[in-house]
This record gives structure tokens, sequence and C-alpha cells, in this order.
């Protein structure tokens, strides 16, 4: 059942013109974690859902067409732009990636041939480390080695070689599940990415849930950070997982991610550090989960960025912060 309010974002055009750019995420209506969450919405009457919400730019979703043509069209007849695509990849293990990057040569030209320029990557989920979410053992037990990372920062540097014939930029996301959950994780693996090579989708929402401080690290790491995915995060929810050691998929059943505003992210605080320094990525708005209707979510949470952390900001204003910035 839809939520009332959507009748009166029914009208609602675009946000366009933002000091920053933005872009919504196929997730905030269809969870492929959680296929039995709700009514899965086909495309491409999901772009139309996003419109409604007043986004000018999406995520790739699985269930978008591989034909380039055919989503072209539909992006173009909203007005609508190609943000980014995610993407699982066995990154430590080389032959294994070698052959997945083959596989995936179709799926990155559709990309560039619709004109998506980024491709955030993340090393595959294990179950090990899936049992684990949310409650790594801080002495690094369980965590990578250092060769372990190296692995893993040579497996990005090898899919952002491939990436870029077909034009993308590689984002390595920080996720919950992974080896790169916990902040000592991600410090590690920043100590030996190439940032040349790639850089960092930032998912603020993910990095509370692994124990770490989203506001902290966008200070110190801004220039490591080419693209965000912003997400907040709900405190009660957060404390429940950690004492009945729930899985990932259970909290997104107890709505871990809330909306903007009534969780612990300090969104604005993110964003106006970004916008400080040289950040010139996609800002996507994701809420994995939620209660009511997922189109008037997505609508409230764009709501909250533009007035609460985007209002006030424009090109003039951000060089006049120079002396600000965060050094590269």
């Amino acid at each position: 059942m839809s939520d009332p309010i959507t009748s009166s974002i029914s009208n609602r055009a675009p946000v366009r013109n933002l000091p920053m750019r933005v872009a919504t995420a196929p997730v905030n209506w269809n969870n492929d974690d959680l296929p039995d969450w709700r009514a899965h919405v086909p495309f491409p009457r999901i772009l139309d859902a996003m419109q409604q919400a007043g986004y000018p730019a999406t995520e790739m979703g699985s269930n978008f067409p591989p034909n380039a043509s055919v989503l072209r069209r539909e992006l173009s007849h909203r007005a609508m732009d190609l943000c980014g695509a995610y993407q699982w990849l066995p990154l430590k293990d080389m032959p294994l990636l070698t052959q997945r990057l083959d596989t995936l040569v179709p799926t990155f030209t559709t990309l560039h041939d619709c004109g998506c320029r980024h491709l955030i990557v993340a090393d595959e989920l294990t179950p090990a480390r899936i049992a684990l979410a949310g409650h790594v053992p801080p002495d690094g037990s369980q965590s990578l080695d250092t060769p372990g990372f190296q692995r893993l920062a040579e497996g990005i540097s090898t899919t952002a070689m491939v990436a870029q014939r077909f034009g993308l930029r590689v984002h390595l996301h920080n996720h919950v599940g992974t080896y790169v959950e916990t902040p000592d994780e991600v410090a590690a693996l920043t100590a030996v990415m190439d940032d040349d090579a790639a850089d960092f989708c930032f998912d603020t929402g993910h990095y509370a849930y692994g124990g770490g401080d989203p506001v902290q690290f966008v200070e110190q790491y801004a220039a490591r950070i080419g693209y965000l995915h912003l997400k907040d995060v709900d405190r009660d929810v957060l404390v429940a997982t950690r004492a009945n050691a729930w899985s990932f998929l259970a909290a997104l059943r107890h709505v871990i991610f809330c909306p903007f505003g009534d969780g612990t992210v300090d969104i604005p605080t993110i964003v106006r550090t970004l916008a400080r320094s040289s950040f010139d990525g996609w800002i996507v708005v994701e809420q994995d989960t939620c209660r009511g209707d997922s189109t008037t979510t997505a609508a409230n949470n764009l709501a909250y960025l533009v007035d609460n952390c985007l209002a006030g900001l424009t090109s003039q204003s951000l060089d006049a912060s120079t002396d600000e910035k965060v050094v590269r």
C-alpha cells in the first residue's frame, strides 16, 4: 500500500542545478538482498518513481535492460543520467578476477554507451565475514594480513585497468560483510591502494555499521573519496544489532538505515566537508529498506539533503573556501 504522501509528490520536478551532483539508486525501491521485502518495481516504472521523487540521475539496477539503446532511450525520455554501476568481484583471486572481468565486457560496453563513467566495486562476500558483520574482532584476528590487503589492492588496480578501456573510473566500496568493513580495515587498504588507479566509494552507513565515525573518515581522507553513498543509521537498531549479533540482513529488516536526520550520521558536516574539498563526484542517496512508501522516503531524503546540506552552497561560495580545503 502506498503512503498517502505519495500523491503530494506526484508532480515534483527533478532537482537540478545543484552545487553538487546528486543521484539515487535502485536499492531504494528494489533490494536484491531482500527480494521478499516488498513488491518489486519493474523497469522502466522504477525510473518514473525516481523522477517522481525528484532525482535527475540513478545508478544501474539489476533489472535494467542490458541493451544500451533501450536503456538510453528510457533515460533520455525522463531527462535522467546513469551515474554509476555496482559490481561484486573476487578481487583477491587474480585468476578468477581475470575471468570475471572478461565476462563483464558487454556490461562495461553498455555503461560506456549510456554515458556512465563510474564503476563501484566490492570484494565478494564470504560466509565467514557475513557472520561477523557488525562485530568484527578489533584485534585483527579475523581480518586480512598485509599480503592479503596487497592482493586486494592489486585486484582493484587490475579492475581499474580494464574499466579504463571503457571510460570507467573505479571506486572501492567499504561494504559490511567484506574485509573492508572496520575503520582499521579501511585504513589498511587505504595505505596500499594505488589512488591513481582507484579511490573510494565511501558509504557513510556501512562505515558507521562497521564501528567507524564517517565524519572523521571524510575529514581525514576526502582526497581519497571519488563517489559517495550517503546513508543515515538508526542508533537503537545499531545497538540491538550488536547486542543480538544480528546478521546484516536482519539489521536491514529492522531498518538499520533510517531517514536522513533521524540517525547518528552527521550528514550536513560530511557533505559540507566534501564541498570544501575538490570532490566532484556523485552523492548517491540511499536507504536500503524503509517503512512506508519508498518513493516518499526517497523524496524526503532528497529534500533533507537539499535543505540542510546544499542550501547556500554555490560555486562562488566553494571557491571562496579555498583556504579551508582539505589538503590533498
